[in-house]
């Protein structure tokens, strides 16, 4: 009878479809209290993920296998499963080859915790930039300065606006956002969203014309780096001495954002995953070592006081690791079912 039971759950099983505008309204996407809770979110996923290092237990709590890849003609796909807590899933994201216009197509799914089978597909396009954008927002409430007023972030995709809020959201001090993108269109939308969401703001537009990124490198409190640049666009003659950099771009060996000099003059570099970013992070594989980076959720965990490093050059690098995806996907699976949002289908 258990059998036939279990058997029976199985093949009447139902799947939830989340779409893109159903993750917007879970997520409230612009509120910054909806974004402060993202950021308490990715903060104790990161201390669970550096807390399971070496504890048997904790490490069925947090799992985050290395991501595989397969390359099509037009994109890199890449597969990232996880599991954290009472959430298994997985995220399917392909990346562009070449121009990245259209953003980065992402699903991530996630199994029913009792029978093993699917529960939830939803669209993981914003998803992906909310929890790396989160996450970056961690590190910068811990290292950037308290009254830290101009923000630069270079990119100006779904990272980019992404990165804003939640640069805005734990410094509400900001004042002025310069927008770095290598395309105008994508560009000048970006500053006409941010100055319509934030009228407090001045918000500027830069290309490579002049010294327009230099400029606003030098003046620049707090920079978020969000592009899938192979050659730096960052320079680290350029930055102040107690600036906070977020790179978040670069997931390759041979991707640059940021040249040597910006990491070598780092006086600290926060990573998420030590181990990760040793196998996908170019820019520190190349100009630092492993054993001089820490992970924030060691910083977390250990409750360190981070006052005195807010007047030094710090660095947050992440390559992104999968226990974010389970987490931010475990809450809006949660939130779906109870907001009743979605498409039920039988599977």
């Amino acid at each position: 009878i258990y059998l036939y039971k279990n058997i029976f759950l199985i093949m009447s099983s139902s799947i939830r479809v989340l779409s893109q505008n159903d993750i917007n309204k879970l997520l409230a996407v612009g509120d910054s209290k909806a974004a402060l809770e993202m950021v308490d979110l990715m903060a104790t996923t990161f201390a669970a993920y550096t807390g399971a290092h070496g504890d048997a237990e904790k490490q069925k709590r947090a799992q985050a296998p290395q991501r595989i890849g397969v390359e099509t003609d037009s994109h890199k796909v890449l597969f990232m499963p996880s599991r954290l807590n009472t959430t298994t899933s997985i995220k399917v994201v392909s990346v562009p080859l070449g121009d990245s216009k259209g953003g980065l197509p992402g699903t991530i799914l996630v199994l029913d915790e009792a029978t093993g089978g699917l529960s939830t597909v939803m669209n993981g396009a914003v998803l992906t930039a909310v929890r790396t954008a989160a996450g970056s927002a961690v590190a910068t409430k811990y290292y950037a300065k308290e009254d830290a007023k101009t923000l630069l972030v270079l990119g100006a995709g779904a990272q980019g606006r992404s990165h804003i809020d939640m640069m805005v959201a734990v410094r509400p001090t900001i004042e002025k956002v310069t927008i770095w993108n290598r395309g105008q269109e994508r560009r000048d939308k970006l500053v006409r969203e941010i100055q319509a969401a934030y009228p407090k703001l001045t918000v500027y537009g830069v290309g490579n014309e002049g010294d327009g990124l230099a400029s606003a490198a030098r003046d620049a409190d707090i920079v978020c780096t969000c592009t899938n640049a192979t050659e730096p666009i960052l320079h680290g003659e350029w930055l102040k001495s107690d600036v906070h950099l977020n790179c978040v771009g670069s997931y390759r060996l041979d991707m640059h954002e940021i040249d040597a000099q910006c990491v070598k003059q780092t006086e600290k570099i926060l990573v998420d995953s030590i181990e990760a970013c040793t196998h996908e992070s170019g820019e520190l594989v190349a100009s630092s070592s492993p054993k001089n980076w820490i992970e924030m959720g060691q910083v977390i965990n250990e409750n360190q006081d981070t006052k005195a490093d807010q007047t030094k050059r710090t660095l947050f690098k992440s390559v992104g690791i999968s226990v974010q995806d389970s987490a931010i996907a475990g809450l809006m699976a949660k939130r779906g079912v109870e907001s009743n949002l979605g498409s039920v289908v039988p599977y």
